[in-house]
């Protein structure tokens, strides 16, 4: 995968790898200073493990990449850094929501969060939990997850379509799967509304509607949003 772009495949095969991030080596004293300061502009960021994506490619419509554990920490002073270390990838899953008419529903993120403010497909980083015995990373159960954790709703509540969207821009790569309900946009947005409103601590702060590049051009969204998504709405025209 060269550049920026977007694309169909089949199904995706992730594999994790004990290699070391010798960026994360290379600048330890530095990233420790870095999450010191941000810890005490954001108290609420949590220094867990993260999976960080290597040599992604695309061959026969199956998307193919490794991933290596880091600390969140590390991919923080990398990603704020200006993501200098140019053979690594932030690589996540994404729920791609679409109501009954095709329309599709983003998250905005509560402040105090690294993506505050910002409307995206509900989603984010691949971890240890969706780790196979055998190394191999379960994608699909990974955005399952991530759309329960998020939204408050349960992927079987959805029809899933096969396939993924992969979408990449700069450093980042999505792995984005489509879910389809039978709900108009109206009454999913104000279930997934009423869901988050029952979560203790909620990562979104909203659910908002795109109907078409009209509202996706006024909204504040991720740019692989902003890539992906004229892509899926176009058939909508």
């Amino acid at each position: 995968m060269d550049g920026t772009n977007v694309c169909r495949v089949r199904k995706c095969e992730l594999q994790l790898t004990r290699r070391v991030w010798a960026f994360a080596e290379d600048h330890a004293a530095e990233i420790a200073d870095h999450w010191r300061r941000r810890q005490s502009e954001s108290p609420g960021l949590f220094d867990g493990r993260v999976l960080m994506m290597l040599e992604p490619m695309i061959g026969d419509e199956v998307f193919r990449a490794e991933l290596l554990a880091t600390d969140f920490k590390a991919y923080l002073y990398w990603r704020e850094s200006g993501f200098p270390d140019a053979g690594i990838f932030d690589g996540f899953g994404s729920a791609l929501i679409r109501s009954v008419e095709g329309h599709v529903l983003l998250g905005r993120q509560r402040g105090g969060n690294i993506n505050s403010g910002l409307a995206y497909l509900p989603g984010g980083f691949i971890d240890k939990r969706d780790v196979r015995d055998d190394g191999r990373v379960d994608i699909a159960a990974s955005i399952a997850r991530e759309l329960a954790e998020e939204t408050g709703l349960d992927a079987d509540e959805f029809k899933r379509m096969p396939g993924y969207f992969i979408t990449r821009f700069r450093s980042q790569i999505s792995i984005a799967q489509e879910y389809r309900s039978a709900l108009t946009s109206q009454a999913l947005r104000a279930k997934m509304l009423a869901a988050i409103a029952r979560q203790e601590d909620p990562e979104l702060e909203d659910i908002v509607t795109v109907t078409g590049e009209t509202d996706l051009n006024a909204l504040h969204v991720g740019e692989y949003v902003q890539l992906l998504l004229p892509e899926v709405l176009s058939e909508l025209t």
